[in-house]
């Protein structure tokens, strides 16, 4: 029982937040899971780790602070705003559908399902969000369905399964953030480890899609302006030179900037200040749910969040496979807390600390943890129909969720190749300590 009311708080979060979802569900309200802002459920939460916390006021008030002040947690807070800011600034100066534009130009008419399942990875891939990627494609998406022939579920689902691609790939998306620092992970190393498990996955989407693909009506994907391309193109190189994250997006969004004041005449200086606040503003509610995560691992007890620790390393020690059965562990905590919260950077960010002593514990290397917490996380992200992302492909195609689930492909050979992956070993042998 004692080891229960360590978690009394954590349990409330996620009873209020999944009762509340739950409950507007029920009663058929759109976006039933958005309800409750997280940010309003968590505070009980936090009240409930006050209260259990073992000291005076002091000692409570110093572990709080001290969990929002860790350096992961102002770390993380940084990353969300910048990425935050320079989304805005692509979006303003017409960059994101220039993205969209371009890629659905270059779609052959007999392949339209393979091309839009690889424009929206693409796009996701550069925008950093499941759900714009979604929002951008999902209604070219659903009338390719109605001219084509094809069930507009298939073809949503299409767009959702390229969407998480780019979720748990993308250099400025929440999921990889907050799974690489969580892990204390570089995340140019995470990418790398995670890009032949994530592209073997798509590959055989590509061959399955291909049997659907016969659909002879071109898409117009509108007109692009090449020069507005260049941010997304200029980001990818520079985190793939190893520049940190915070000099790429500060650099990033100087570049965005400069494109849209030279390239549009409307959009000048004035313009481009705002677009910032307004890609701050837009980060503000994930960015005080992290806060406040972190203030809540402050009231946690380390000691018992050592003996659990220790626990899970002697289980996964003792059957024999230590390193796989704890990457196993890492996904099946991961994926529980998704499954519960809808949220899968939410997710990782509540269950990052345990992840994080299971993997040093095994000699895990940092990368790969959070490879595992990104993949696991996207994958049940992608197919639970009461997530936003299929919530949203449902309003948009006017279906159910659950007539998507089972067509997003792409989420469940990313858990087929997932598993392959840790239970075959060899890969994850050559980066393990």
């Amino acid at each position: 029982m004692s080891y229960i009311i360590h978690f009394l708080p954590f349990f409330l979060f996620i009873s209020l937040f999944v009762g509340v979802g739950s409950y507007h569900a029920c009663l058929g309200v759109p976006n039933a899971f958005s309800q409750l802002s997280p940010v309003v459920a968590i505070l009980p939460a936090i009240a409930l780790g006050w209260i259990l916390y073992d000291g005076d006021r002091g000692k409570r008030m110093s572990a709080f602070i001290g969990g929002i002040c860790h350096r992961d947690i102002i770390t993380m807070c940084l990353i969300f705003l910048l990425a935050g800011a320079f989304c805005q600034v692509t979006q303003d100066i017409g960059s994101i559908q220039s993205m969209v534009n371009l890629s659905i130009s270059l779609i052959p008419p007999r392949f339209l399902l393979i091309g839009i399942f690889l424009v929206s990875a693409f796009v996701s891939t550069a925008i950093g969000t499941s759900m714009g990627t979604i929002a951008a494609i999902g209604p070219i998406a659903a009338a390719m369905g109605n001219q084509t022939g094809f069930p507009c579920a298939m073809a949503l689902a299409t767009v959702v399964g390229g969407a998480m691609f780019g979720d748990n790939l993308s250099f400025i998306s929440d999921t990889t953030i907050a799974a690489a620092l969580s892990q204390g992970a570089e995340i140019r190393e995470k990418f790398k480890f995670n890009l032949p498990i994530a592209a073997a996955a798509a590959a055989t989407t590509v061959l399955m899609l291909l049997c659907f693909s016969n659909g002879k009506t071109a898409i117009s994907g509108g007109t692009y302006s090449p020069i507005l391309i260049v941010p997304y193109f200029f980001l990818l190189g520079c985190a793939l030179c190893g520049m940190n994250v915070l000099l790429v997006l500060f650099a990033s969004i100087a570049v965005a900037g400069l494109i849209g004041i030279f390239s549009n005449y409307d959009y000048g200086f004035i313009a481009f200040s705002s677009s910032i606040c307004h890609g701050f503003e837009s980060m503000h509610e994930l960015m005080i749910l992290t806060m406040f995560v972190g203030g809540l691992s402050g009231l946690f007890s380390k000691d018992f969040m050592g003996k659990v620790s220790n626990a899970l390393a002697t289980w996964s020690f003792s059957s024999g496979h230590g390193k796989k059965i704890a990457q196993l562990l890492i996904g099946t905590l991961v994926s529980v807390f998704d499954l519960l919260l809808a949220n899968n950077t939410v997710a990782i960010i509540f269950c990052g600390d345990i992840c994080r002593e299971i993997s040093q514990k095994n000699s895990i290397k940092p990368h790969i943890s959070a490879t595992w917490m990104s993949i696991f996380s996207c994958i049940f992200q992608g197919i639970i129909p009461y997530g936003p992302q299929l919530m949203l492909a449902g309003v948009i195609g006017e279906i159910s969720p659950i007539a998507i689930m089972p067509r997003v492909f792409y989420c469940y050979l990313l858990f087929a190749g997932a598993l392959f992956a840790i239970l075959r070993g060899e890969s994850v042998r050559k980066n393990i300590r």
